[in-house]
């Protein structure tokens, strides 16, 4: 009997940890940092993520001050996001009305950039389709 049931645990871990391993995983990101500790951050964050899970969708949505780690004169992490983008199909996102706001164009951003006409939409917009969302770069 108990080695049975110590059959039956075992079975039912080894399927949970299965399936967790199948979901993937959406997360918008709240990007609002413009210190490079924060960039360095992020980038970590999603890196673990993407070993972690190897499936995620992520999506880092950069508006106000956080814009700045997607601007060519700005940022420190180029070569990281092009990595990402490239390799996990991350998507770094910048907020059209910040933008308009500050006086820059899509040609100030990093080629991997795309744009989101407002990122409080964009999050909202995420969470109806059953993404997560999680506001970054507060800690180092």
């Amino acid at each position: 009997m108990k080695k049975l049931f110590f059959f039956i645990v075992c079975s039912s871990l080894f399927t949970n940890v299965l399936l967790a391993q199948e979901r993937q995983h959406k997360i918008v990101f709240d990007f609002t940092k413009a210190d490079t500790a924060s960039f360095t951050t992020i980038i970590r964050q999603i890196k673990n993520i993407m070993i972690t899970t190897g499936n995620a969708k992520l999506e880092i949505v950069c508006h106000g001050p956080g814009l700045d780690i997607l601007r060519k004169d700005k940022t420190t992490v180029e070569k990281e996001i092009q990595e990402l983008h490239e390799k996990f199909n991350v998507v770094f996102a910048a907020c059209e009305a910040t933008m308009k706001r500050i006086g820059i164009d899509k040609t100030q951003l990093l080629n991997q950039a795309t744009t989101v006409p407002l990122a409080n939409l964009e999050f909202s917009s995420k969470q109806q389709e059953g993404w997560s969302y999680i506001k970054s770069g507060n800690y180092p």
